[in-house]
């Protein structure tokens, strides 16, 4: 949604990896963290990059974010991702946690993207309703 701000490669590599952990959390990529995922490839220009599962450890990818705009842009593209599959799982939670610790995010801007993407979720679930019902 926003990722098309990003700049360099590297920070679009970055969020890849930091993507593809998330989907892999909970041990299983479902079909719409699938979508995402790919979707995410074409709007950074990545399509060809193939990260299976990350080998970094989070603490060394977020430690590489220190723009707060990239961060904040990082973290609220990752909870959209958390919540794509509608089964925002333990092990997601805490790659979202440790993001919210590593990036110094309050809790009270932390609950600010949160709704947004819970919102933002429902909304687009409500526009495939619309589009195949019609």
């Amino acid at each position: 949604m926003f990722l098309h701000f990003l700049q360099g490669r590297e920070h679009r590599e970055i969020f890849m990896e930091l993507a593809h952990a998330v989907a892999n959390a909970d041990g299983f990529v479902s079909g719409n963290e699938k979508r995402y995922l790919q979707s995410v490839g074409f709007e950074l220009g990545l399509e060809d990059l193939r990260i299976v599962k990350p080998t970094r450890a989070l603490k060394e990818v977020l430690s590489e974010i220190t723009d707060r705009q990239v961060q904040h842009l990082f973290f609220l593209e990752i909870l959209l991702l958390a919540y794509a599959d509608g089964d925002y799982c333990d092990e997601e939670k805490q790659i979202v946690m440790d993001m919210k610790e590593a990036f110094g995010i309050s809790e009270e801007t932390y609950e600010e993207f949160r709704e947004w993407a819970i919102s933002y979720d429902r909304l687009r679930a409500q526009g495939m309703q619309l589009i195949l019902n019609q």
